[in-house]
């Protein structure tokens, strides 16, 4: 009777004290993991913010300093200047002529890259064998051997892969132009800020675009000086007239997306880039 009694008492298991107190050390541990998640998440997301501002500050710092350096302004490249907007000659495609038309200001271009388009702002500039590159307007663009143009081949059989053909409305202007003279093609380009979806973006408008698309974004609203320009005039001073522009300085102020999720909204991380952008003059 006594080992069965001692053997019945060893088998009763758990008490319920017992058991509560295992479920409030489980639901502490828990708890401690679950909050170390909750953090590090927030950390990430933190993380994760502030590498979008500042993705959007280079790319908005790379793209408007890349369109300075490539500009004249004595050559007319600024077309007006503004402290929070510009608007430029900007590069859209290069090619090489492999074909002329006998009489008519017309060439072919061996696979361009970028795009040749003639709207009203669109022109190209092409180099002048042993002379200078010449600014002429675009008057017509066909895609393909057309227009009456040669068929474009190098020697040695190599075709090209696509054909563009290009007419300017200068024809005095193109002596000097021949097979393997340089093409490049440029569109008016208007930058500023715009408003969408409450959030403000740097936004390009290309020839007579009526609207702003978006180039990168979102950027802190222009009271707080979201994109401001300051241009400069060889004496160092700053100056409202597009053909005396030597350097521009461009600040930047971005804000992130801001975007909720686990562990709550991390909130707007923000940042602040200031570059400057020498013309070729």
């Amino acid at each position: 009777m006594w080992l069965r009694r001692e053997l019945r008492s060893d088998s009763a298991g758990f008490t319920i004290v017992e058991l509560m107190i295992y479920m409030v050390m489980g639901i502490v541990v828990v708890g401690a993991v679950f909050g170390v998640l909750i953090s590090q998440w927030r950390q990430f997301g933190i993380h994760r913010e502030t590498i979008d501002a500042r993705e959007t500050l280079r790319g908005a710092g790379a793209l408007l300093t890349s369109e300075l350096r490539g500009a004249s302004a004595s050559g007319g490249d600024l077309y007006t200047i503004a402290p929070q907007s510009m608007t430029v000659r900007s590069l859209q495609g290069v090619a090489v002529i492999c074909g002329r038309h006998v009489t008519l200001p017309r060439f072919g271009l061996w696979d361009p890259s970028g795009s040749f388009e003639a709207a009203a702002d669109d022109s190209v500039l092409v180099y002048k064998s042993g002379t200078t590159w010449s600014n002429l307007k675009t008057n017509a663009v066909w895609n393909g051997p057309t227009a009456g143009v040669p068929t474009c081949a190098w020697a040695g059989g190599q075709v090209p892969g696509s054909v563009v053909q290009v007419e300017v409305t200068a024809p005095s202007d193109t002596a000097g132009v021949g097979v393997g003279s340089g093409i490049k093609a440029f569109q008016r380009a208007e930058y500023g800020m715009f408003a969408q979806n409450g959030r403000w973006w740097l936004g390009r408008k290309l020839g007579s675009a009526a609207s702003y698309e978006i180039v990168t974004g979102p950027l802190r609203a222009p009271a707080d000086s979201g994109l401001v320009f300051h241009y400069y005039n060889a004496a160092g001073a700053e100056t409202a007239v597009p053909a005396d522009v030597v350097r521009v300085e461009i600040e930047l102020r971005s804000e992130s997306s801001g975007q909720a999720g686990f562990g709550g909204n991390v909130g707007f991380r923000r940042d602040s880039l200031t570059v400057t952008a020498f013309l070729r003059n």
